[in-house]
Parts: C-alpha cells; structure tokens; sequence
C-alpha cells in the first residue's frame, strides 16, 4: 500500500503494523510542514537582513551556517526517534525569526519616519487683534495690513500675493523697519491686520510675551521652502564627518525643523580612529546670523533657528569655518521619551545643584557625582542655567553630559529590552538628514568593530551682555563670544578630522600655558 493511500485510508481498516506506520507518516507530514514554514520565514529575514545591511559579514555568515544547520537537523530528525524535538525547534526558530523581522521591519520605518530630506513649509499668518470682529480673510478685505520691510520681505511678498488672489482685490498695505514698530501699529489700531512668518513668532514672544493671547489668527498662508539643508555624500565608514545636534525648545508629538534651538552641539567623527568630539555652543552666543531671505546682522545663535534648521547650521559653519555634513534633531517631548524609553540614564554631575521653577514645575536636585534621572530630571539637567554660577557655559556642558550618559545606555545590553520602547519613543520626535544607509552603515560599523569610541567634549565660552538682536530689532541678553575658545574649537575639530589622538584638556591646559609665557615675554 502506498503511503499516500496509507494515510487516507481510517485506521479501522489497517492492521497495527499499518498504523503504526500512517502514525509516523503523519507524523513526518506535520513536521515538513512545520519545517516549511519555518524556511519560508527563514528567507523573509534574511531578505529583510540583508536589505537592512547593519550586520557585519562575518557574523552575516555565521547566522547563515547556523540557520542552515538547525534546518537540516530538523529535515533529519523527522525520520527519528527525535523528531518531537526537530517540531520544537522549528517552531521556536520560526517565532524568533518571525519577531526578528517584525522588529527588523519596525526599524526600517522608524529610520524612515526620522530620515527628513525635506524642510517643513512655511506658514504666514494673517494676525489680528483678539477684539477684533473679523473671522477670516474675506471679512479684512479693506483693512491696512503692516508687515516688515526688511526681513522676510521675499515670503512677505508671496504671502501677499495669495492674500490678494483669496480676496479678489488688492490689499491695502504699509510696512515698518522694525518688529516693534509693527507690532505697536497693531496694538494702536495703526493697522488693522498684520502678516507674519509663523518662524518669528517665538522671538517676537520675548519682547511681547502676551502677543499669542492678545492675538488671534485669521488666515494662513502655506510657502514651500526652498532651504532644506543637503546631506553630505560620503562614506561614514573611512571617512570624517560631522553632525549637528540640535535640541529644539517646544514640546509636542511632532518636530519641526523651525524653531528655536536650546541644544547646539557639533558632533565631529572619524571612524578611522573612533576618535570623536562634541562641541557645545550656547544658545545666546551673539554671532552673524543670516535670514537666508538676504538680510544678515549679529543676534542670538538660538534665534537662528527662526529660519529652521539650515538657518542654525548656516550660522555654526560661519562661525567655525567648517562644514557640517548632518543634523540630528529633537524637541523637548523627545528628549524625555528617549530617555524614559531607555529605562533612565545616569548623568555624572560636576556641580551640585537644584533646579528653579522656570526649569522644571518640580525642584530637581543634583549632587556633585553620579544621579539617576528619568527623562523629565534628565532635561531639567540640560536646562537649569539661571542657578549655576557659570549660567550658559555649564549648561552647555551639561547637556554633553546628559548625550554621553544616552549613548552609554543606548549602546549597553540595556538596550535590548527596551529596544521597541526606544523606537516608538523617537518615531515623531526626531528628525534627521542623514541617510539611512549611512546609519546602517554606522551600526554595522559599530558592531564589526568592538574598540570603543573616544568621545571628548568641549564647550565655546563668553561673557554676558545686553545687544541689540538685529535681525529681530529688540535688546535682549546675550552672550559676547571668546574667541579664543572658539579658535580652540576649530583646532580640536581640524585634530579629529586628520586623525590625531589626544587629550582636549590637556590641550586647552597647554593653549593657556602658551598665552600665559607669551603675556609674560611682553
């Protein structure tokens, strides 16, 4: 009797020796069967592995010979005693491979969600007074608008184009120097409308901080941005490259790539040497911006980030002289996820120290050492400047602190069990250019190679003065930089880019026993 017909045929009619035989028979069936589903989920993550390329060959190879050996002793265990345990392992292979790809999948959009190689639209605002009786654009019509005359006139110009397109008409204007003047207009009626590029909402705050309640918005105009920074074209494997770390100062499920920026590091890389420095810069840095609308002037570094997130990179190249190949991006909301999601960091203090209510709602304290933060005491750490001695310049090198103590978690066996936290939390609340075949090519890097990397961090310094901003045309407290440090600066990252060790410390010990012996010999 064949066995095809052995197994359709009930076991009322065969004799013992028969049953025995359709029983290791269907036995057999139910095992191959298993063991197909297992090689059919078998090519589905290697598909998605291979696609994914982080793994590095040799260990490519090694799961290839593993997976093609626990597949065979499955094969040939359905034909011995042992097949019970060939059904097992095909089973459990099947679910781990199977949840190895869900993840592998899940990682692949979350880079993608991430990955940002377009900058956000601009939007433009027609603003009236909350008192004021119009409802949308149409019932303005025949009011006056004001707008600035100098900075943004380029979207200014669009924006009013489309008003007049929406109303079928051409709108009365008149247009002011500067933002003060402007908003003074609406506030005495001198206008009855005015229109604003939403990016300068938050610094018109500072000199207004009830402009937002006493305002309200009837018409929006979206403007396509035409300045997404470009990412650099290169191999992050043999060759140095560098990454602006931005830290946008708003909470919310969505970053955006305008606004100010409380966190200003560049991060300089060489993968040759691991070898890898961040330098922080503080957000009231008084430099050059420029509005990339044409118009420059010296003003706060974190007001840069108005004109988005080419506008602070913009800056930084300037004042550095260097070119920043990337930038990665992320708000306050974040910021707290991540850290929440990697379970906690651990954040080596320099100073002790307790948080003030326009940090945190909550006091946070802060001893001289180690202190174990969650994700809202760890951003209070990176906030605080109004308690600490040095204000600004500590902050800046407590935020480095902060970065250092997420990396050491996120590169920990730690990660693994909170590996799918971690990706949920950055899904929407970070953004970045860098290409995600060159993260890929990062992580493959980072796990070829187990040499640790050397990350040394620096931070610009100055002195505290009331300027004028500008750009923005108010006074507002600011920071006078010290060149010197930032000379410092430039050298340091020169060092990382040509592939020299050493120690950042030591050599600022050295630049100032140099400029010491070289005040004395005058």
């Amino acid at each position: 009797m064949s066995n095809t017909k052995l197994l359709s045929t009930r076991s009322s009619k065969l004799n013992q020796k028969n049953i025995k035989k359709k029983k290791r028979l269907r036995n057999r069936k139910i095992g191959f069967s298993l063991i197909a589903i297992q090689i059919i989920i078998t090519i589905i993550f290697m598909l998605l592995l291979f696609h994914f390329n982080i793994v590095p060959d040799k260990y490519m190879i090694m799961i290839i010979v593993v997976l093609i050996l626990i597949t065979a002793y499955n094969v040939i265990s359905q034909f011995t005693k042992a097949h019970m345990i060939g059904k097992l392992l095909s089973v459990i292979l099947s679910i781990a491979l199977l949840t190895s790809s869900f993840y592998i999948a899940k990682t692949t959009n979350m880079l993608d969600s991430i990955t940002n190689t377009n900058p956000d639209n601009i939007t433009v605002s027609v603003i009236v007074l909350s008192t004021d009786p119009a409802q949308n654009i149409t019932d303005a019509k025949d009011y006056k608008f004001g707008c600035h005359s100098i900075i943004d006139k380029v979207n200014t110009d669009k924006a009013i184009t489309q008003i007049n397109e929406k109303v079928g008409s051409t709108i009365n204007t008149s247009t002011y120097s500067e933002w003060k003047t402007l908003v003074n207009a609406l506030n005495s009626k001198e206008v009855k409308a005015i229109i604003l590029n939403e990016a300068y909402r938050s610094a018109l705050q500072e000199l207004y901080p009830d402009f937002s309640s006493t305002t309200r918005i009837i018409d929006t105009i979206t403007i396509q941005n035409q300045n997404a920074p470009k990412a650099a074209d290169k191999n992050v494997s043999t060759e140095p490259f560098s990454i602006y770390i931005a830290g946008n100062d708003e909470y919310g499920n969505k970053i955006s790539s305008i606004g100010r920026n409380d966190v200003n590091i560049i991060a300089t890389f060489n993968p040759k040497t691991k070898q890898a420095l961040l330098v922080t810069t503080p957000r009231d840095y008084y430099i050059t911006l420029d509005n990339l609308a044409g118009n420059t002037g010296l003003d706060k570094l974190t007001h840069a980030g108005n004109f988005g997130i080419e506008g602070s990179i913009a800056a930084l190249q300037n004042l550095y002289n260097t070119d920043i190949d990337y930038y990665v991006k992320v708000n306050f909301t974040g910021a707290v996820g991540i850290v929440d999601a990697l379970g906690g960091i651990t954040v080596d203090s320099e100073l002790a120290f307790t948080t003030c209510s326009d940090t945190a709602p909550i006091p946070y304290k802060f001893v001289v050492g180690a202190n174990e933060c969650n994700g809202e005491k760890a951003l209070a750490f990176c906030r605080e400047r109004q308690v600490l001695a040095n204000g600004d310049n500590q902050r800046g090198r407590n935020q480095m602190i902060a970065i250092k103590a997420i990396f050491a978690k996120a590169t920990s066996p730690a990660i693994i069990t909170n590996y799918s936290a971690v990706l949920d939390s950055v899904s929407n609340m970070f953004a970045t250019n860098i290409p995600t075949n060159a993260i890929a090519a990062m992580v493959k890097d980072t796990l070829s190679d187990s040499t640790t990397w050397n990350i040394q961090t620096y931070n610009v310094t100055g002195t505290g003065a009331t300027k004028q901003c500008q750009l923005f045309g108010f006074y507002a407290d600011v920071m006078i930089p010290d060149y010197s440090t930032v000379n410092n600066a430039i050298e340091l990252m020169s060092k990382i880019k040509q592939g020299e060790a050493f120690d950042v410390d030591q050599y600022v010990n050295s630049q100032k026993e140099a400029a010491s012996s070289a005040t004395k010999a005058k």
